[in-house]
């Protein structure tokens, strides 16, 4: 005769069968620096010149820090100057959000006016740039992650980059993107623009260039325009790639065809 049991003995836990499938964001190769599909251009600037008055950490009055310049070699500072900003990112970290898809937030506190992170992909002319674009129509592809520099230089993370390119717009803010020249690259370097707290969500303007059917926007801010930036006209072979910008300026160029 088979031997009696106590039913909880048999009561076991099968939970685990019923968990959802862990989400994972967007694929993508994680690079550290741009990779330059076009041929790499060092901007017009005399190595010899650098801040002169400066000793130490370099402040507001920097002639370097005004101009977007990171400290180099040719300038009087100590190695320890703190207008080299692309040394040392900050901790962020990818998370869900209720709305807008994947989101960053901060890992730490961040003080206004410090480098969060650099904004890489990789570097494509304006054709290439335009040629991907129409790619992505028509494969139906609804998120971009291009930023143009200038003419022929635009950083595209789309299918390689880092954790910046899942910040999110906001109408309000409280990161900015930045151009500076380190060591005669151009780079791009999203900072604070005001103080953030741990867990906040890292956010900037996308200043969206719109060349299709309206974009809603639910970044939920107080001020929130209802729709992700202007309306263009677009002809095929000639895309407008958004309005001028002061020089220090990254200009995103998240662009709906």
């Amino acid at each position: 005769m088979p031997l009696p049991y106590v039913e909880e003995e048999f009561n076991i836990d099968l939970t685990w069968k019923n968990l959802e499938k862990k989400e994972e964001p967007p694929s993508y190769v994680n690079i550290r620096r741009n990779i330059y599909l076009v041929k790499k251009k060092r901007d017009d600037c005399d190595d010899d010149i650098g801040c002169t008055t400066c000793t130490s950490d370099c402040c507001e009055n920097c002639v370097c820090r005004v101009q977007c310049l990171s400290c180099s070699k040719a300038c009087r500072c100590s190695e320890t100057c703190k207008n080299r900003p692309f040394r040392k990112e900050k901790k962020i970290k990818i998370v869900k959000t209720e709305s807008c898809g994947w989101g960053v937030e901060a890992a730490e506190s961040i003080r206004k006016g410090e480098f969060i992170i650099e904004y890489i992909g990789e570097v494509i002319d304006d054709a290439t740039c335009e040629q991907r674009l129409w790619d992505m129509k028509y494969q139906g592809t609804q998120n971009f992650y291009m930023c143009e520099i200038r003419k022929d230089f635009t950083i595209d993370a789309t299918f390689k980059g880092n954790l910046s390119r899942f910040l999110n717009h906001s109408c309000d803010p409280n990161c900015m993107l930045e151009k500076w020249q380190v060591e005669g690259e151009t780079r791009v370097g999203v900072f604070a623009a005001q103080s953030i707290k741990v867990g906040e969500p890292l956010t900037y303007d996308y200043r969206f260039v719109q060349f299709g059917p309206e974009v809603k926007c639910h970044c939920g801010a107080s001020n929130c325009q209802g729709f992700l930036g202007t309306k263009k006209k677009i002809c095929k072979l000639d895309l407008c790639w958004g309005s001028k910008r002061r020089r220090t300026s990254a200009s995103p160029a998240v662009i709906i065809v």
